[in-house]
């Protein structure tokens, strides 16, 4: 009837609930739906709650203290097990001062990396992942200089201890001991692209063309006597890379994707190679 008003019915609880929440969206919309998923997920799925402990080369260890702060290795669908993870930068040949439960190394060389006590690391830590990330190894030459004419196994190159330097390691397992090696010296730096990048040095630019000899594969390992949860845990943080935010990551920090790798080279290989660096330095 005219003049009449009617009074609007006020909102039920459901109606209420609604309403906030989507006033909560509108201000949390910055947020990448892979985060609040993870966080959904944390809530919905947890049945079990651990401690999972990451060692990762210092490069990747960056990479997933960003990856892992945005909610990776949330529950997948199907697991209930949901873990409060810690990633600690760990050189490659110094696993054994941590009490990790992942470890995830430049290459999986240091995994087969022949121990003086005879205790080796294979039996201690098994491959959940042959590869989660990538990175180029090779000649570090200076920056604008062309590759086009490197020959890599006729360049004098300037290599570090190869049992505390995973490109090194990588070098003379590839190509040997020779003239053109030396610690130190005057050749061409053997580096990875992140350790180019980390020196800050602009006279120096990252392995590229012939220049790159190899890629650091970054496998994902976990110790044997892991337990059932926490491996469950580990498994959750592997399924999470499919996504495309750990892309995104790898990439900020200047690595690449997960590669396909051959057979990795013996214990039986790593220890000639290291025998010939040894008789070479006269150690």
């Amino acid at each position: 009837m005219t003049g009449v008003h009617r009074r609007r019915g006020r909102l039920s609880k459901e109606g209420r609930r609604l309403l906030g929440g989507l006033a909560l969206l509108a201000v949390f919309a910055p947020v990448t739906a892979y985060t609040l998923n993870a966080a959904i997920a944390h809530v919905q799925s947890c049945g079990t709650e651990v401690d999972l402990h990451v060692a990762a080369a210092p490069e990747l260890a960056a990479a997933l203290e960003d990856f892992v702060a945005a909610g990776g290795g949330a529950p997948s669908r199907g697991s209930d097990v949901c873990a409060r993870i810690t990633v600690e930068a760990v050189t490659g040949n110094a696993v054994g001062e941590t009490d990790a439960d992942v470890w995830i190394p430049e290459t999986v060389l240091w995994r087969n990396l022949p121990a003086a006590d005879g205790a080796g690391l294979a039996e201690q830590w098994d491959v959940l992942q042959d590869s989660t990330a990538s990175a180029a190894v090779g000649m570090a030459l200076p920056a604008g200089e062309g590759t086009d004419g490197v020959l890599p196994d006729e360049a004098d190159v300037a290599l570090q201890n190869p049992r505390g330097h995973a490109a090194s390691l990588m070098w003379i397992i590839m190509f040997g001991v020779d003239e053109h090696t030396r610690e130190g010296g005057d050749g061409a730096a053997v580096m990875s692209a992140p350790e180019v990048m980390a020196a800050g040095n602009p006279d120096l630019q990252a392995p590229v063309g012939a220049a790159q000899v190899g890629q650091f594969e970054y496998p994902m390992l976990t110790r044997a006597d892991l337990g059932e949860a926490e491996r469950e845990a580990a498994q959750n943080l592997l399924r999470s890379y499919k996504g495309e935010s750990y892309g995104q990551v790898l990439a900020e920090h200047a690595l690449g994707p997960a590669v396909s790798q051959s057979a990795p080279s013996s214990t039986e290989i790593i220890e000639a190679a290291l025998r010939s660096w040894d008789e070479r330095e006269g150690a």
